[in-house]
Formats: C-alpha cells, sequence, structure tokens
C-alpha cells in the first residue's frame, strides 16, 4: 500500500491520523479498520479501496450520506487533500510528498498584491484631512 492516509480534521477524529491500507473499511462496527462512534455513521458506511488508478472512495449504505469535497457521492476517485466527510466526523486525505491539486490551479499560483501601496496611501489622505480640518492647509 501506499503511503496515503486521513488526518482527522473535525468531529471525535480531530488530529488523528489513519494509515489506509489497500481496502480500508470505515463505520461503527468492530470490524471496521476504521471505527468511528457517531451518530448518523452506519455499521459499514464507506470504503476507500487502492486500484490500479488511484484510491477509490465508496459509499457502501445507501441511507447512509458519504461528502467528498460537500457532495454526497456513492463512488468517486480520491486525489491527495480531499475531504470526507461521515456523520460528524471529517478528514483530509494525505499523500506525502504529494500536494494537493486544488493548491496547483492557476489561481493559487498568482502572486498576491500588496496591501503596502493601499495603506500608504490611506495614510497620507488621513494626514492630509486632518491636517485641512486643522487649518494648518492654506486651501
Amino acid at each position: 500500500m501506499s503511503n496515503y492516509r486521513l488526518k482527522g480534521a473535525s468531529g471525535p477524529v480531530t488530529n488523528e491520523t489513519f494509515s489506509l491500507r489497500e481496502k480500508t473499511l470505515i463505520g461503527r462496527a468492530d470490524d471496521c479498520d476504521l471505527r468511528i462512534d457517531a451518530e448518523g455513521a452506519a455499521p459499514h458506511h464507506a470504503e476507500i479501496r487502492e486500484t490500479g488508478a488511484g484510491l477509490v472512495l465508496m459509499s457502501l449504505n445507501p441511507e447512509a450520506e458519504t461528502l467528498l469535497n460537500g457532495a454526497a457521492v456513492d463512488h468517486a476517485r480520491l486525489a491527495s487533500g480531499d475531504e470526507i466527510r461521515i456523520a460528524n466526523c471529517r478528514w483530509v486525505l494525505q499523500a506525502p510528498g504529494l500536494r494537493p491539486e486544488k493548491v496547483l490551479t492557476s489561481e493559487a499560483l498568482k502572486p498576491r498584491r500588496s496591501l503596502v501601496p493601499w495603506l500608504i496611501t490611506a495614510g497620507l489622505l488621513a494626514a492630509a484631512g486632518l491636517a485641512w480640518y486643522r487649518g494648518l492647509l492654506p486651501f
């Protein structure tokens, strides 16, 4: 198995890390690899399986909601940085050495504009307004 793991982001799994196997069963049942004791979680809720094409998340219970990046899914491919939510538990998929695809978007790579010129301009305008108000300016 590759070095994929789930990092708990909210609920009772916060800050816990779970290493994934070739097949990782998630749910409330005692035979689950990743056992969660949360209301709304099914005994066998979901499964993460490694395939030749990567990781796949499968919902095992149609009445229990499995969310991937905020959208309900029955079956979906996973990528580093994806967020999985079951009941009140939320995890982020981590692959050591791989940056999440979301971080690599063109929007994320754009340099941010500095606020310094705007702050200097605002300060100069405020100083000029105060000087004018106190009668220190001839106009």
